[in-house]
């Protein structure tokens, strides 16, 4: 088989069912690989032959950088299946419009979460996008909405505060934002505070905004 090159800097998906070539230029590679039991729930993966994906794409890019700072930790089972599902949004996000999950339950709540997931990854920069905002959206009342992320062992507002925080790590770590000040950065991913922002960071990827932008290790 021909080998697939990557060019520097670019994500792609694709999906592999029994080997492949990767040519790429004199760096690292960053592989995020993920179960065929994880790809049931997306529909465009099921039939999508292996290859690069058709451009620059904003969501592969924050699931490499959110995936990245996952090996070597230890999660508790709860924060687990939270990254699980931010995995799995973003890459029905990435898989384009006939991406749509499918999540089979009964009465439909399973594939709702998923689309609220989606909804989330797209607008949580958005500083007017909170709870009750996605329950208006979703037209589905905040108390079973909250419900809805309880059963998922996490808070519908500790989801939003983690995506927006996965969006100002990936902005942080891209060199074409050198210039820009971290409080900017925070500002544009949704938050409104520095120092909230600076603390919630330091607690969730164990380094601050400055020490992630100057490649140096945890704090």
């Amino acid at each position: 088989m021909q080998p697939v090159v990557v060019e520097a800097g670019r994500a792609f998906l694709g999906v592999v069912a029994r080997a492949a070539e990767l040519d790429y230029v004199a760096g690292e590679v960053t592989l995020v690989l993920l179960p065929r039991s994880a790809l049931k729930h997306v529909d465009a993966l099921k039939a999508m032959p292996f290859g690069l994906s058709a451009g620059p794409d904003p969501a592969l890019d924050i699931l490499v950088s959110h995936a990245a700072g996952l090996p070597g930790r230890t999660l508790p089972p709860a924060l687990a299946l939270f990254c699980e599902s931010g995995l799995l949004g973003l890459l029905a996000f990435a898989a384009g419009p006939g991406g749509s999950l499918d999540v089979r339950s009964r009465d439909g709540r399973d594939t709702l979460y998923q689309q609220i997931l989606l909804d989330i990854a797209a607008n949580c920069s958005r500083h007017d996008f909170g709870v009750s905002q996605v329950a208006q959206r979703h037209k589905i009342n905040v108390r079973t909405l909250q419900k809805m992320f309880q059963q998922h062992g996490v808070t519908l507002k500790e989801h939003l505060t983690w995506s927006r925080l996965q969006l100002a790590h990936s902005a942080l770590a891209d060199p074409a934002n050198a210039a820009k000040k971290v409080s900017d950065i925070a500002f544009e991913a949704g938050f409104n505070d520095i120092a909230t922002f600076n603390r919630l960071f330091r607690k969730s990827f164990g380094r601050t905004p400055s020490s992630l932008r100057q490649g140096s290790g945890p704090d």
